[in-house]
């Protein structure tokens, strides 16, 4: 790479980093005394919310509202037990005392330390806003509250306190997060706003703005730095790696900070004041645009061929779905508004506090009633979760978790071969098809048939093929012959004489589609969760054409979407069922899974429609 000091001058004429540096650079006071940038000072504030004889007139809501928030995350459940909870939030807490930077007998100091005599009650808060976590310091932090307290009866409860809900190394502290914080503010905001000062309201919207510039990326910051670090890379590098040494050991800078080596002793300083001036807004960009796991997310998504409509590529939680989980939506229902993709099942990948990779798989806030019934239908298929998640107020339940050593986290190709290694893993493939039988129970139970009863065990298969045998017999089984079939790896795709005969009235396809280029197709597939899925579709014939033949079908009583009906529609799914397969070298099993799904009424059906084109064709518009 060779760097031009002019890529500096179109950076500052960029009307996105315009933008982007005005968002970052409202006026707030608190920033201006740079309480966003400093754990100590974010402690000070949180000192004088937890204090309930202090000025905020809050009393003890703020206090209150952070031990129910404890009891609710869904981390901090095995740690419940023999803590009175109940007594506490009808309990007063005027004698609430906080003490700020306690010195432990190993001299290390403790953020917040807050003893409540008339509940026998302490709190040992760690807050972690930005730093990282020392080796032994909890362990330490807690040693001392037990030695001073525990033998007077007290219950202690240490809490880590951190951005985004990092797990402790030491297992005994309660995880909480400052996303908890900004919603207890906000909500006693919203509730007593008439009762607050004028300068307290402006005080504590002072500071919920910025915990939500820390905390809440919204889309349109997101795009905007992306936006110009794409277009502005070089500059953007050049100002933000000069000032931070700390990455001249990764091999990817290694070129860049030796052009920097190079500068005049002039031109370096003046990199530092552009940086210095415009700081935030650089270090947003550099860190949005050089994100290492957003762009590996990317070339994962690519190699297995996820549709763009079922991943979004978020900088921190990369998320997706399995493309056929969208089957699943009428059955286990829609979660609530807001909620990743909008499915009610959910993966993502994430870097964890001790540097590892994790995946997820997460069911999330769908009607109580289908939460109930899924959960419940997981169990039956060995799936494990906390007792709680069955709950009614429960939203969030994961199912399955990963994690994975990451030795370099600036190596995008590495990250990527381990997101493929978790997203092979026998394991979470297990999962996926555990997820199927279980929703696949929930469909039958629906249509009032027996209700699976075994929990199947079985080896998943790193081929995921569609057994050729099995289909051979199925097409011998419907005279389909050789030439009106293929089979490839996980598919296998055939024509019924109908389709071809429909050519001579409806013509082929305007684009390459599949190998035949005919009116309709049919195809099995072996789905990643091992279902074997059915699918039968209309092609992109020429516009015209295609209308004709939806129109026809639309009066024989089949539903289309408004959108089918465009002239730049190409793809129309008229049936598709699945079934789980149990055992995927039984070929004998596969192919009568096979004929039942063809078999399935409404399919029949849909080609008995369909045999009326040819019968009686429409009249086209040529």
């Amino acid at each position: 790479m060779t760097f031009s000091l002019e890529a500096i001058a179109q950076l500052d004429h960029s009307k996105e980093f315009a933008r982007l540096h005005q968002k970052f650079h409202q006026f707030n006071p608190l920033k201006v005394l740079r309480v966003d940038q400093f754990e100590i000072r974010h402690s000070n504030v949180l000192a004088w919310l937890l204090d309930p004889n202090e000025n905020h007139q809050l009393g003890s809501f703020f206090l209150k509202k952070l031990l129910s928030r404890l009891v609710t995350r869904n981390e901090n459940e095995d740690k419940v037990e023999g803590i009175d909870f109940l007594t506490y939030l009808y309990a007063s807490f005027s004698d609430a005392e906080v003490y700020r930077e306690v010195k432990t007998e190993t001299n290390r100091y403790i953020d917040l330390l807050v003893v409540v005599p008339s509940q026998k009650l302490v709190l040992v808060i760690e807050n972690k806003f930005h730093a990282a976590e020392s080796h032994g310091q909890l362990e330490d932090y807690l040693t001392y509250a037990r030695n001073h307290y525990e033998e007077n009866g007290y219950s202690i409860i240490p809490i880590f306190l951190t951005l985004t809900s990092d797990a402790p190394s030491f297992q005994d502290y309660w995880i909480m997060d400052y996303h908890d914080v900004l919603e207890i503010i906000t909500l006693h905001i919203e509730l007593h706003r008439e009762a607050i000062s004028d300068n307290v309201y402006e005080f504590l919207m002072n500071y919920t703005a910025v915990l939500q510039e820390e905390l809440v990326q919204d889309e349109e910051g997101i795009q905007l730095a992306l936006d110009v670090y794409q277009v502005n890379q070089t500059a953007i590098d050049v100002l933000y790696l000069s000032q931070h040494n700390e990455f001249r050991k990764q091999p990817r800078y290694r070129e860049l900070f030796q052009q920097v080596d190079g500068f005049t002793n002039s031109h370096q300083e003046a990199l530092k004041r552009i940086y210095e001036k415009k700081k935030q807004t650089i270090n947003y960009i550099f860190k949005i645009g050089s994100n290492v796991l957003r762009e590996a997310f990317l070339s994962f998504v690519q190699i297995e061929k996820i549709p763009q409509e079922v991943y979004k590529a978020h900088v921190q939680f990369p998320s997706f779905i399995l493309p056929d989980w969208l089957d699943f939506a009428e059955t286990i229902g829609e979660p609530e508004q807001g909620y990743w993709l909008g499915h009610g099942l959910i993966i993502w990948f994430e870097r964890t506090w001790d540097e590892r990779l994790k995946v997820n798989v997460e069911v999330g806030p769908v009607p109580f009633e289908k939460r109930l019934e899924l959960l419940t239908a997981f169990e039956s298929q060995g799936v494990s979760f906390r007792t709680s998640a069955k709950l009614e107020g429960k939203k969030y339940t994961k199912i399955y978790t990963q994690t994975t050593d990451i030795s370099d986290w600036a190596n995008k190709q590495e990250i990527v071969e381990k997101m493929e290694r978790l997203y092979h893993d026998s394991d979470i493939n297990s999962t996926f098809k555990k997820i199927a039988l279980a929703v696949e129970s929930m469909e039958i139970k629906e249509e009032k048939l027996e209700q699976i009863e075994s929990v199947v065990h079985y080896a998943y298969s790193a081929t995921g093929t569609i057994p050729g045998g099995a289909y051979i017999k199925f097409a011998e089984n419907h005279g389909i012959k050789a030439d009106h079939y293929r089979i490839q790896n996980r598919t296998a795709s055939f024509l019924i004489p109908t389709f071809r005969e429909l050519e001579q009235t409806y013509g082929e396809t305007r684009e390459k589609w599949w190998w035949h280029n005919s009116t309709f197709t049919f195809w099995f597939e072996r789905l990643k969760d091992d279902r074997l899925k059915l699918t039968l579709e209309l092609g992109p014939l020429q516009p015209d054409q295609r209308l004709a033949i939806i129109e026809r079908l639309e009066t024989l009583g089949v539903s289309f979407s408004a959108q089918s009906k465009l002239s730049t529609a190409r793809y129309t799914r008229l049936f598709s069922k699945s079934k789980v397969i149990t055992n995927w070298d039984d070929e004998e099993a596969i192919s009568e899974e096979m004929e039942w799904l063809f078999s399935d009424p409404k399919n029949q059906d849909i080609l008995s429609m369909i045999e009326t084109l040819k019968v009686n064709p429409v009249n086209l518009v040529t």
